[in-house]
């Protein structure tokens, strides 16, 4: 898959999609550090801060679609104003915190209300953790993350 072409189609199917919202968003697409395309929306976001429901199913379609033109699986992440990488932060102190908590405990954790997004940022945060393992468990909106000994 050509990133660039990845890249333009989710661009080109989240602008059309937000334009037939009547949101006023401006888009712009980077890479994370694992593949994932990053669209960061700015401008008018106050019904999307509002709305992470909204968030989520924008994300999905997105996903969904770019998938469909590149004829490959792409990854997503709608970075709604800029504000991603302090939650990303947030997220990976949290998972350090719960690992310790569940090696020191012996108990299991279980989180729930993380978009597939922020289960994965904290999937790859412990993935090298020989003390802890995590695993997803449950359907696609009722979905919550395990983390727990080996």
């Amino acid at each position: 898959m050509a990133k660039n072409d990845a890249a333009g189609a989710a661009l080109d199917f989240l602008g059309e999609l937000c334009e037939r919202l009547g949101l006023g968003v401006d888009l712009a697409v980077d890479a994370d550090e694992d593949g994932a395309l990053v669209l960061e929306l700015t401008g008018d976001i106050e019904r999307l801060e509002r709305r992470p429901d909204l968030v989520s199913a924008l994300t999905r379609l997105t996903a969904q679609a770019t998938g469909r033109a590149v004829d490959d699986r792409v990854r997503v992440m709608l970075d709604v104003g800029g504000r991603f990488d302090a939650r990303k932060a947030l997220l990976e102190q949290a998972a350090e915190d719960i690992a310790r908590a569940v090696q020191v405990s012996g108990r299991r954790a279980v989180i729930e209300g993380l978009s597939s997004t922020e289960r994965r940022v904290v999937h790859t945060r412990l993935a090298d953790d020989e003390g802890v393992s995590t695993r997803s468990e449950g359907d696609e909106r009722a979905r919550r993350l395990l983390v727990e000994r080996p």
